[in-house]
């Protein structure tokens, strides 16, 4: 049996901009959303690495972007709990 790569079944949750529209992204404060945007932009730019860098990304971003890497994490975790 072929193992099937993460891109074969892979469908992206969210629309494009999609997340814009949640009440969770709306509670958010403009500094926030631009690093709430920024990850979304790189998970849909690259969706295969995605689960082997969102931690990296997280990181990554709330350094960038000045915000709590617990603030984000928080964000996506109620995000995943409200789908």
């Amino acid at each position: 049996m072929m193992a099937l790569k993460f891109d074969n079944f892979y469908k992206p949750f969210l629309e494009k901009d999609e997340h814009k529209k949640s009440k969770e992204y709306k509670k958010l404060s403009p500094k926030m959303k631009g690093a709430v945007d920024e990850i979304f932009k790189i998970m849909d730019s690259k969706p295969s690495d995605f689960l082997n860098t969102f931690e990296k990304t997280i990181k990554d971003i709330s350094k960038k972007k000045r915000v709590l890497e617990k603030d984000l994490i928080s964000y996506f975790e109620k995000e995943v709990l409200s789908i």
